[in-house]
């Protein structure tokens, strides 16, 4: 079986290395675009280009809106006939399966051999507290406590080759059928107190276009809510599978929809 994984790229430098070590591991080939990184992306996508099948820069004013379409378009015209499953998670997630009983290309190995097409994707929100191991760089190593984000937007991160069709933040249905069971990602949305700020304060900073992510305004509300105890999370061994009861209120943080406009 041949699966390809996508990622693009906007200053999370930090994870990008742990992003594209699983998708190898996991036997992808892969499509990373920077979209005009000004922190280190730029030298870790130099670090692994060997092992990449693609690496793209694209300019920081090409339309962040426009992007998804345009990775669409690239791979139902240069590799979807060529791939079996495709993996396009957020360059702040890791995708597994449904439990960890199985490595994530083995559980793809399973819906591939179904008649399903895409598999959604139930959000666990992996955050930095004070127990966290600051002697350890890699994110996905150091930070262990999360809670499920259970009314998030839908997450499709997988799918069949052929069912590709234009992404919409990987929030739309691609072409047939489910796998009837949530497949899981963590996502390293907040890694120290550094990145979050840089994160709202500049990387995210006006990227509200309608009711399309408000949630970045909406945390810059309210910056005193962030810091999280370890205390109000789960804990992540490495080991057992993640524990989907809802312990933490991700919308006290992200909010429900847009914040009003500031009066003029």
């Amino acid at each position: 079986m041949r699966l390809l994984g996508v990622l693009l790229c906007y200053n999370d430098g930090d994870l990008l290395a742990d992003s594209i070590r699983y998708l190898l591991q996991q036997n992808h080939h892969l499509i990373v675009w920077d979209h005009g990184s000004t922190d280190e992306t730029g030298d870790i996508i130099g670090q692994y280009k060997s092992e990449l099948l693609e690496s793209r820069y694209v300019p920081r004013e090409f339309d962040f809106y426009e992007l998804y379409p345009a990775m669409s378009r690239h791979l139902m015209e240069n590799y979807a006939s060529n791939y079996d499953w495709i993996s396009w998670p957020d360059q702040d997630e890791i995708l597994e399966g449904p439990s960890r009983s199985k490595t994530y290309r083995e559980w793809i190995e399973e819906v591939h051999a179904s008649s399903c097409n895409w598999m959604q994707f139930n959000n666990y929100n992996y955050w930095f507290t004070s127990a966290d191991d600051v002697a350890i760089k890699s994110p996905a190593a150091r930070i262990r406590h999360y809670s499920i984000f259970p009314d998030c937007a839908p997450r499709i991160r997988a799918w069949r080759a052929s069912a590709t069709n234009i992404r919409i933040f990987n929030h739309n249905l691609p072409l047939g059928g489910p796998w009837p069971a949530r497949f899981n990602l963590r996502h390293y949305s907040m890694r120290s107190q550094q990145q979050m700020l840089a994160r709202l304060l500049k990387d995210r900073s006006n990227l509200r276009r309608g009711g399309e992510n408000y949630h970045y305004d909406n945390m810059k509300l309210n910056i005193d809510r962030l810091t999280i105890s370890p205390e109000q999370l789960h804990y992540d061994d490495g080991r057992s599978d993640l524990d989907p009861s809802p312990v933490f209120n991700w919308r006290s943080i992200y909010g429900f929809g847009p914040p009003p406009d500031p009066v003029s």
